[in-house]
């Protein structure tokens, strides 16, 4: 067994979380932690239950939970039936998942996505094109990076669609990605030495020594988990922290969820009420330790030869 183990570090259905607070919607920022979401998106699309494609209930990526992802995302970015259908069947082959749609399918996954959930279209996409009439998008700001404005980006594209979908995209990709960077460097910081493998827009991949696991995760998760700042962003909301998942293991098929040591909590000890006479009593002193005596002793000899 080798003595160093694989750690990821994967910020939890990141750029919807961010695509929510721009959208100002905050009953889905709340169902997001409450649901396996992308379960839940496939049961509007292709009937049954969130349980019935939920990854944490079967244990494994279902072709329909899978499909049920990408069309949100397409939906989040304002792609149409054609574009749709095309991301599902292109990432479907790409993965090997055994999945296919047809346009009709993903025409109406896309209705019944925006009538779920109508602040996407009425609030964010909104809220994008109106800020591109200066042909510009001002991303929000990672923790600690201290800059009077996120990264900026310039639109040069025609008015229209194109241009409308790459704008969509740019927000949101651009938060988290920041994100992962400054985290990263945070990390690196902190944990001086520690060998970042891989950065993946929304994860950060390390190589760990197997007995620093404990002590080194807790740093990481923290760091993933700092606020982002839209203070001063193009579309200005509330801070925003997007959870972290940490897993582990030897490679990437065996990647498990790490599980935190769990923090004893202290006792309570019913302690008897003083008098008024020992509240003003002096308390007790004990014994000397060792410790003081080495202390005393050397004091003792300070003053001993200061005196010579």
């Amino acid at each position: 067994m080798s003595d160093f183990i694989f750690l990821q570090a994967d910020s939890a259905q990141a750029e919807a979380r961010v695509v929510f607070l721009l959208a100002d919607d905050e009953q889905a920022l709340k169902d997001i932690d409450e649901h396996d979401y992308h379960a839940l998106t496939a049961s509007w699309f292709f009937g049954g239950t969130e349980s019935d494609y939920s990854k944490k209930v079967l244990g494994y990526e279902s072709p329909i939970r899978f499909a049920g992802k990408t069309l949100r995302h397409a939906g989040h970015l304002g792609a149409g039936k054609r574009r749709a259908a095309t991301s599902v069947n292109t990432d479907a082959r790409k993965y090997k998942i055994p999945i296919s749609i047809a346009e009709s399918v993903a025409d109406r996954a896309l209705k019944i996505f925006h009538a779920k959930q109508p602040k996407i279209q009425q609030v964010f996409h909104a809220s994008v094109i109106e800020c591109l009439k200066k042909r510009r998008l001002i991303a929000p700001i990672p923790y600690g990076i201290d800059c009077a404005l996120g990264g900026t980006r310039t639109f040069f594209e025609r008015w229209g669609d194109e241009l409308f979908r790459q704008a969509f995209s740019y927000l949101p990709q651009r938060a988290v990605t920041d994100n992962t960077k400054a985290a990263a460097l945070r990390i690196k910081s902190l944990i001086p030495g520690i060998r970042i493998v891989m950065e993946s827009h929304d994860a950060l991949l390390f190589c760990i020594r197997r007995d620093e696991v404990e002590g080194q995760a807790p740093i990481i998760k923290t760091e993933m988990e700092r606020p982002i700042d839209f203070s001063k962003c193009s579309i200005r909301r509330r801070s925003l922290i997007i959870p972290c998942e940490i897993e582990v293991g030897e490679n990437y098929q065996d990647f498990s969820k790490y599980k935190f040591p769990k923090m004893e909590l202290p006792i309570e000890l019913n302690m008897v009420p003083k008098s008024i006479t020992e509240q003003f009593l002096a308390p007790s002193i004990g014994q000397d330790t060792y410790l003081d005596k080495v202390i005393y002793e050397s004091n003792e000899w300070k003053k001993v030869l200061r005196e010579q």
